[in-house]
Protein backbone atom coordinates (compact mmCIF):
# COMPACT_ATOMS: atom_id res chain seq x y z
CA UNK A 1 0.00 0.00 0.00
CA UNK A 2 2.82 2.37 0.94
CA UNK A 3 4.66 1.72 -2.35
CA UNK A 4 1.47 2.37 -4.32
CA UNK A 5 0.91 5.67 -2.51
CA UNK A 6 4.50 6.85 -3.12
CA UNK A 7 4.24 6.02 -6.82
CA UNK A 8 0.90 7.86 -7.04
CA UNK A 9 2.33 10.89 -5.24
CA UNK A 10 5.34 10.96 -7.54
CA UNK A 11 3.12 10.93 -10.61
CA UNK A 12 1.04 13.83 -9.23
CA UNK A 13 4.21 15.83 -8.55
CA UNK A 14 5.42 15.26 -12.10
CA UNK A 15 2.13 16.48 -13.56
CA UNK A 16 1.85 19.52 -11.31
CA UNK A 17 5.50 20.53 -11.40
CA UNK A 18 6.06 20.30 -7.64
CA UNK A 19 9.44 20.42 -5.90
CA UNK A 20 10.25 16.74 -6.39
CA UNK A 21 10.39 17.18 -10.18
CA UNK A 22 13.85 17.34 -11.70
CA UNK A 23 15.44 20.64 -10.82
CA UNK A 24 17.93 21.21 -13.61
CA UNK A 25 19.58 19.68 -16.65
CA UNK A 26 22.92 18.73 -18.14
CA UNK A 27 23.95 18.33 -21.77
CA UNK A 28 26.97 16.23 -22.61
CA UNK A 29 28.20 17.01 -26.14
CA UNK A 30 30.86 15.38 -28.31
CA UNK A 31 32.57 16.93 -31.33
CA UNK A 32 34.27 15.89 -34.58
CA UNK A 33 33.67 12.24 -35.42
CA UNK A 34 34.39 9.15 -33.35
CA UNK A 35 31.44 7.13 -34.60
CA UNK A 36 32.52 3.60 -33.60
CA UNK A 37 33.47 4.66 -30.08
CA UNK A 38 30.34 6.78 -29.69
CA UNK A 39 28.25 3.73 -30.54
CA UNK A 40 30.20 1.62 -28.05
CA UNK A 41 29.18 4.11 -25.35
CA UNK A 42 25.47 3.73 -26.07
CA UNK A 43 24.86 1.05 -23.41
CA UNK A 44 26.35 3.41 -20.81
CA UNK A 45 23.92 6.19 -21.73
CA UNK A 46 21.08 3.68 -21.78
CA UNK A 47 22.06 2.50 -18.28
CA UNK A 48 21.26 5.96 -16.93
CA UNK A 49 18.38 6.77 -19.29
CA UNK A 50 20.55 9.59 -20.61
CA UNK A 51 20.84 11.33 -23.97
CA UNK A 52 23.79 13.28 -25.40
CA UNK A 53 24.54 15.45 -28.43
CA UNK A 54 27.03 14.50 -31.15
CA UNK A 55 28.37 17.16 -33.53
CA UNK A 56 29.70 15.66 -36.75
CA UNK A 57 32.44 17.26 -38.84
CA UNK A 58 33.35 16.61 -42.47
CA UNK A 59 31.58 15.05 -45.40
CA UNK A 60 28.46 13.10 -44.48
CA UNK A 61 29.36 9.74 -45.99
CA UNK A 62 26.99 6.75 -46.04
CA UNK A 63 29.00 5.30 -43.13
CA UNK A 64 28.63 8.49 -41.07
CA UNK A 65 24.96 8.77 -41.94
CA UNK A 66 24.36 5.24 -40.67
CA UNK A 67 26.07 6.05 -37.36
CA UNK A 68 24.08 9.28 -37.07
CA UNK A 69 20.84 7.37 -37.66
CA UNK A 70 21.73 4.88 -34.93
CA UNK A 71 22.48 7.68 -32.50
CA UNK A 72 19.17 9.39 -33.25
CA UNK A 73 17.28 6.10 -33.00
CA UNK A 74 18.67 5.75 -29.47
CA UNK A 75 17.22 9.15 -28.58
CA UNK A 76 20.37 11.23 -28.91
CA UNK A 77 20.74 14.54 -30.73
CA UNK A 78 22.92 14.77 -33.83
CA UNK A 79 24.26 18.16 -34.86
CA UNK A 80 26.81 19.52 -37.30
CA UNK A 81 30.33 20.87 -36.82
CA UNK A 82 31.03 22.29 -40.33
CA UNK A 83 32.45 20.61 -43.42
CA UNK A 84 36.11 21.65 -43.12
CA UNK A 85 36.30 22.69 -39.44
CA UNK A 86 36.99 26.30 -40.40
CA UNK A 87 36.71 28.95 -37.69
CA UNK A 88 33.58 31.00 -38.26
CA UNK A 89 34.75 34.45 -37.12
CA UNK A 90 37.97 34.89 -39.14
CA UNK A 91 36.42 33.22 -42.18
CA UNK A 92 33.39 35.51 -42.44
CA UNK A 93 35.54 38.58 -41.75
CA UNK A 94 37.73 37.65 -44.71
CA UNK A 95 35.31 35.98 -47.12
CA UNK A 96 31.81 36.93 -45.96
CA UNK A 97 28.88 35.05 -44.48
CA UNK A 98 27.45 33.76 -47.76
CA UNK A 99 30.65 31.93 -48.62
CA UNK A 100 30.79 30.28 -45.20
CA UNK A 101 27.23 29.04 -45.53
CA UNK A 102 27.84 27.76 -49.05
CA UNK A 103 31.11 25.98 -48.26
CA UNK A 104 30.72 24.84 -44.66
CA UNK A 105 27.02 24.51 -43.85
CA UNK A 106 24.89 23.73 -46.90
CA UNK A 107 26.89 20.68 -48.10
CA UNK A 108 26.39 18.99 -44.74
CA UNK A 109 22.72 19.95 -44.46
CA UNK A 110 21.95 18.81 -47.99
CA UNK A 111 23.63 15.46 -47.35
CA UNK A 112 21.68 15.05 -44.12
CA UNK A 113 18.41 15.73 -45.94
CA UNK A 114 19.40 13.13 -48.51
CA UNK A 115 19.76 10.56 -45.74
CA UNK A 116 16.59 11.66 -43.95
CA UNK A 117 18.38 13.29 -41.02
CA UNK A 118 16.84 16.38 -39.41
CA UNK A 119 19.49 18.66 -37.91
CA UNK A 120 18.78 21.53 -35.52
CA UNK A 121 22.07 22.16 -33.69
CA UNK A 122 25.59 23.36 -34.52
CA UNK A 123 28.90 23.44 -32.64
CA UNK A 124 31.41 26.14 -33.56
CA UNK A 125 34.77 24.77 -34.78
CA UNK A 126 37.46 25.43 -32.15
CA UNK A 127 34.72 27.07 -30.05
CA UNK A 128 35.23 30.42 -31.76
CA UNK A 129 31.92 32.30 -32.01
CA UNK A 130 30.32 35.69 -31.74
CA UNK A 131 26.82 37.14 -32.06
CA UNK A 132 27.31 37.78 -35.79
CA UNK A 133 27.92 34.07 -36.24
CA UNK A 134 24.76 33.26 -34.27
CA UNK A 135 22.70 35.56 -36.50
CA UNK A 136 24.21 34.01 -39.63
CA UNK A 137 23.44 30.48 -38.49
CA UNK A 138 20.01 31.09 -36.90
CA UNK A 139 18.05 30.39 -40.13
CA UNK A 140 19.55 26.90 -40.15
CA UNK A 141 19.86 25.88 -36.48
CA UNK A 142 18.10 26.34 -33.13
CA UNK A 143 21.04 25.88 -30.77
CA UNK A 144 24.72 26.78 -31.12
CA UNK A 145 27.46 25.52 -28.83
CA UNK A 146 30.92 26.91 -28.19
CA UNK A 147 33.27 27.09 -25.22
CA UNK A 148 33.01 29.21 -22.08
CA UNK A 149 34.83 32.21 -23.53
CA UNK A 150 37.87 34.14 -22.25
CA UNK A 151 36.62 34.29 -18.66
CA UNK A 152 36.80 30.50 -18.43
CA UNK A 153 33.93 30.27 -15.95
CA UNK A 154 31.36 27.52 -16.03
CA UNK A 155 28.12 28.90 -17.46
CA UNK A 156 24.69 28.10 -16.07
CA UNK A 157 21.42 28.77 -17.90
CA UNK A 158 18.13 28.98 -15.94
CA UNK A 159 15.76 26.53 -17.60
CA UNK A 160 12.77 28.84 -17.14
CA UNK A 161 14.51 31.56 -19.16
CA UNK A 162 16.01 29.44 -21.95
CA UNK A 163 15.00 30.88 -25.36
CA UNK A 164 14.01 28.64 -28.26
CA UNK A 165 17.10 29.70 -30.23
CA UNK A 166 20.28 30.30 -28.26
CA UNK A 167 24.02 29.96 -27.85
CA UNK A 168 25.20 27.64 -25.07
CA UNK A 169 28.72 27.82 -23.72
CA UNK A 170 30.23 24.52 -22.63
CA UNK A 171 33.05 23.39 -20.35
CA UNK A 172 35.64 21.13 -21.95
CA UNK A 173 36.31 17.69 -20.46
CA UNK A 174 39.70 16.06 -21.04
CA UNK A 175 43.29 16.35 -19.84
CA UNK A 176 43.89 19.17 -22.35
CA UNK A 177 41.23 21.26 -20.59
CA UNK A 178 42.66 20.45 -17.12
CA UNK A 179 39.24 19.44 -15.86
CA UNK A 180 38.79 17.85 -12.46
CA UNK A 181 36.14 15.20 -11.82
CA UNK A 182 35.33 16.49 -8.33
CA UNK A 183 34.83 20.02 -9.69
CA UNK A 184 32.54 18.74 -12.43
CA UNK A 185 30.37 17.00 -9.85
CA UNK A 186 30.10 20.23 -7.84
CA UNK A 187 28.98 21.99 -11.02
CA UNK A 188 26.23 19.41 -11.44
CA UNK A 189 25.25 20.04 -7.81
CA UNK A 190 24.93 23.76 -8.59
CA UNK A 191 22.81 23.10 -11.69
CA UNK A 192 20.44 20.99 -9.61
CA UNK A 193 20.26 23.51 -6.78
CA UNK A 194 19.51 26.45 -9.10
CA UNK A 195 17.27 24.78 -11.69
CA UNK A 196 19.84 25.51 -14.37
CA UNK A 197 21.30 23.90 -17.45
CA UNK A 198 25.03 23.18 -17.60
CA UNK A 199 26.77 22.10 -20.81
CA UNK A 200 29.94 20.05 -21.32
CA UNK A 201 31.88 19.19 -24.45
CA UNK A 202 34.45 16.56 -25.31
CA UNK A 203 35.33 14.48 -28.35
CA UNK A 204 36.15 10.78 -28.18
CA UNK A 205 34.72 8.37 -25.59
CA UNK A 206 37.06 5.52 -24.62
CA UNK A 207 38.55 3.83 -21.54
CA UNK A 208 41.31 5.69 -19.72
CA UNK A 209 44.09 7.30 -21.74
CA UNK A 210 42.67 5.82 -24.95
CA UNK A 211 40.18 8.67 -24.96
CA UNK A 212 43.01 11.09 -25.83
CA UNK A 213 43.81 14.53 -24.44
CA UNK A 214 40.53 16.07 -25.61
CA UNK A 215 38.38 12.99 -25.08
CA UNK A 216 36.15 11.73 -22.27
CA UNK A 217 37.34 8.65 -20.36
CA UNK A 218 34.52 6.14 -20.14
CA UNK A 219 35.09 5.92 -16.39
CA UNK A 220 34.50 9.66 -16.01
CA UNK A 221 31.37 9.55 -18.11
CA UNK A 222 30.02 6.73 -15.97
CA UNK A 223 30.64 8.67 -12.74
CA UNK A 224 29.19 11.90 -14.09
CA UNK A 225 26.06 10.22 -15.43
CA UNK A 226 25.58 8.42 -12.12
CA UNK A 227 25.98 11.67 -10.19
CA UNK A 228 23.59 13.54 -12.47
CA UNK A 229 21.01 10.78 -12.11
CA UNK A 230 21.44 10.83 -8.31
CA UNK A 231 20.66 14.57 -8.41
CA UNK A 232 17.62 13.85 -10.60
CA UNK A 233 18.92 16.15 -13.33
CA UNK A 234 17.55 15.85 -16.84
CA UNK A 235 20.37 14.34 -18.94
CA UNK A 236 19.32 15.39 -22.42
CA UNK A 237 20.39 16.23 -25.94
CA UNK A 238 19.97 19.66 -27.51
CA UNK A 239 16.89 18.57 -29.48
CA UNK A 240 15.08 18.00 -26.18
CA UNK A 241 15.70 21.46 -24.72
CA UNK A 242 12.65 23.15 -26.20
CA UNK A 243 10.43 20.18 -25.37
CA UNK A 244 11.68 20.25 -21.79
CA UNK A 245 10.86 23.93 -21.45
CA UNK A 246 7.41 23.39 -23.00
CA UNK A 247 6.65 20.53 -20.63
CA UNK A 248 7.77 22.53 -17.59
CA UNK A 249 5.61 25.47 -18.65
CA UNK A 250 2.58 23.24 -19.23
CA UNK A 251 3.03 21.55 -15.85
CA UNK A 252 2.84 24.91 -14.08
CA UNK A 253 -0.45 25.92 -15.74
Amino acid sequence: MKKWFLAFAASICFLTGCASARRGAVCFTFDDYHGPNWLKAMPLFEKYDAHATFFVVGKITPEKAEVMKKLKAAGHTVGLHSLHHRDVIPFIHKHGEAKYIEEEIKPQLEACRKYGLEIRSFAYPNNRRDEAGDRMLSPYFDHFRAGRGPAGKTLYYPLKELPEKCYLGGTGIGTYYKTDLAVLKKELDHAAATGSLVVYFSHNIAPGARAGRIGMPTEWLDELLAHARKLDLHIIGFDELNDLKTNRTSARK
